[in-house]
């Protein structure tokens, strides 16, 4: 093992500290020297020079994984500094776009800067066993999913919420099967980065876990597109906005995938799919509650919608306190087939 790079916790944090600023740094050179309202810029630099302030941090930042044989094993540093390179690679992509003469903007550049990006980050999850970077490549993998039928569709997904709802429902179960597949094969093996305060746990359901949570977000946006018709309670203001409809089908099928998310992440003991069914109670409780899917919204007029839920929400709480509702060791049984055990 190479002396350098031997694991130690102080060095590992001084190189953690280390990696943060540098990538900071870069990004402060980029934004001021022409990144950032670039039209507005009068010491703009050209294409290529931002593109290496960007880039060169982007390949010494995530190949940090490439020495995760000299260290011997996953460490803290390797993965902040995985992480960080990786959120500066679709910057550093699209600098690359400009340099060539491309429209960065463009749907199909979209589409293989995030597809590159995924990529990149679900190697970094399912073979290093950065556990992060599955969420990190799920997110990445929407957005390059999203352009691609933004380029294949006519005048794009924005005259298409439909299909692109439709679209993004079938991603979700994709990423939902991809979650299966970790938990059950679990590629990497039981790797996390060591430490001092290392912890315990089933390595495999943790990264099935990102790979969830990943799914729940492609879901929650799917159904939870009707937020946008709050233009309608704007009056004259948003009367030259065009709502995004929603129907009372969208809005069932957020509470229930918000609910769903809620309940996995608390039972298996991980946050990501708790925080998204958060959002996704959130975007149901204002959708429903300011009643936005109704052509002519009526926020004050109570309605249906509230009894249904508290009717609900009794009658589970009722059923909670019987033993006849119990299905015993089914759940448990059901959890070992779905892993193959």
């Amino acid at each position: 093992m190479n002396d350098l790079f031997k694991p130690d916790d102080t060095r590992d944090t001084l190189r953690k500290i280390g990696g943060l600023l540098f990538g900071l740094g870069a990004l402060m050179i980029y934004m001021r020297k022409g990144g950032i309202f670039p039209s507005q810029n009068q010491d703009k630099w050209a294409a290529f020079p931002l593109f290496v302030v960007v880039a060169l941090p982007a390949a010494y930042l995530y190949a940090a994984l490439l020495t995760t044989p000299r260290t011997g094993q996953l460490r803290p540093w390797q993965v902040v500094h995985s992480v960080f390179g990786l959120l500066l690679v679709p910057v550093a992509l699209r600098e690359l776009v400009i340099v060539v003469g491309g429209s960065p903007g463009a749907p199909l550049n979209t589409f293989w800067i995030f597809g590159v990006t995924a990529a990149l980050a679900f190697y970094a999850g399912a073979v290093v066993g950065v556990r992060v970077q599955l969420l990190l490549g799920s997110i990445a993998s929407i957005v390059a999913w999203s352009a691609l039928w933004d380029a294949l569709l006519a005048d794009g997904i924005g005259a298409h919420f439909g299909i692109w709802r439709g679209l993004l429902g079938l991603f979700s179960i994709f990423l939902l099967a991809g979650a299966l597949y970790l938990w059950r094969t679990n590629p990497g093996g039981d790797r996390v980065a060591a430490s001092a305060t290392q912890p315990a746990g089933d390595l495999g359901l943790w990264k099935a876990s990102e790979l969830v949570t990943g799914a729940g977000i492609a879901a929650v946006v799917a159904t939870g597109l009707g937020i946008a018709s709050y233009t309608k309670l704007l009056g004259p203001v948003g009367a030259n906005i065009t709502p995004i409809e929603t129907t009372n089908a969208w809005d069932i099928l957020l509470l229930i995938v918000s609910l769903g998310l809620v309940a996995i992440g608390s039972q298996i003991g991980t946050r990501g799919p708790v925080y998204v069914g958060a959002i996704g109670l959130v975007l149901s409780l204002v959708i429903a509650g300011l009643d936005l899917n109704a052509t002519h919204p009526n926020p004050f007029k109570l309605g249906v919608w509230p009894w249904v839920l508290l009717a609900l929400g009794a009658i589970a709480l009722g059923l909670s306190f019987t033993r006849e509702a119990s299905l015993g060791d089914q759940p448990g049984r059901l959890t070992q087939t779905l892993r193959g055990r």
